[in-house]
């Protein structure tokens, strides 16, 4: 498990840092879309502050018939970078590496966006969004980076969050949906 935390803050150290050494001008593009995308990458990686992340359960709902024998500890970890906007909302940029179902080595990183409902109870709130990434897995065409798209939740206090995805039932590819836990400190 030591194996797997160094080799997920390793990756995350490098891609913040490969973010945090590009230059604005490479997020002139034709298309507006790709330059704000860029901007917001960009942002993040030079104005953001960090983040730990500590991975911990995977709920394999329902589909599975050998779910008795899959891993539900994807015990893990990483780090990332976080900015938040004048709203409270934030763009995300982020690596971890977990136990998969399977038992093994499972990376995946990218960018998020979480907007928040407004602080109650001293800092307790509400997030939601989506985040774009690769993951790796050994069972799909042995660690071939496969792109993702995908919803996130969360609940934060002040600092600390607990988030969330879900992860659908794809033919062909996964066996049912799973429900992936993690938790995240602000620095």
């Amino acid at each position: 498990m030591k194996t797997t935390l160094v080799k997920a803050v390793t990756i995350s150290m490098l891609c913040v840092s490969c973010a945090a050494h590009a230059d604005d001008k490479e997020c002139d593009y034709k298309r507006d879309w790709m330059s704000s995308a860029c901007q917001r990458v960009m942002r993040v990686a030079h104005e953001g502050t960090w983040d730990l992340y500590v991975t911990g359960y995977g709920w394999h709902i329902n589909g599975f018939d050998n779910r008795s024998e899959l891993n539900p500890w994807s015990w893990g970890g990483g780090a990332g970078k976080h900015w938040t906007d004048a709203n409270g909302n934030e763009d995300i940029l982020f690596a971890f590496a977990f136990s998969d179902s399977h038992h093994n080595f499972e990376p995946i990183g990218g960018y998020a966006r979480q907007w928040y409902t407004k602080p109650v109870l001293g800092g307790l709130q509400a997030g939601g969004g989506f985040f774009v990434g690769f993951t790796a897995r050994s069972d799909i065409a042995h660690y071939l980076p496969l792109p993702l798209a995908l919803p996130i939740g969360s609940i934060r206090y002040r600092s600390t969050s607990v988030m969330a995805t879900i992860i659908p039932h794809i033919p062909g590819l996964n066996d049912g949906n799973v429900a992936f836990f993690w938790g995240r400190y602000e620095f």
